[in-house]
């Protein structure tokens, strides 16, 4: 699978590669709008480079929901290759 991804995505993808965030944090840490981030982490979910880890109800009643990225290895060979 080859995907091109545009530089928001980029940021999102290796910000979620890092640990676990929320959309909220990734939109504090890269500033780009929260609405966007949900988009794109949907967008990246559907092609298989994200998924949701966590999910829960915090002390206000908010719903948070953790996503981290997982990379497709293909090791079928010897070496290991990834592809984006």
């Amino acid at each position: 699978m080859k995907v091109r991804l545009d530089p928001a995505s980029k940021r999102i993808l290796v910000a979620l590669l890092a640990s676990p965030k929320t959309p909220g944090e990734v939109s504090r840490i890269h500033g780009i709008p929260v609405a966007t981030v949900w988009d794109k982490i949907r967008r990246l979910q559907e092609l298989g480079l994200v998924h949701m880890v966590l999910t829960f109800v915090d002390s206000s009643g908010e719903m948070r929901r953790y996503f981290e990225a997982t990379l497709p290895i293909d090791n079928s060979e010897e070496e290991v290759v990834v592809e984006l």
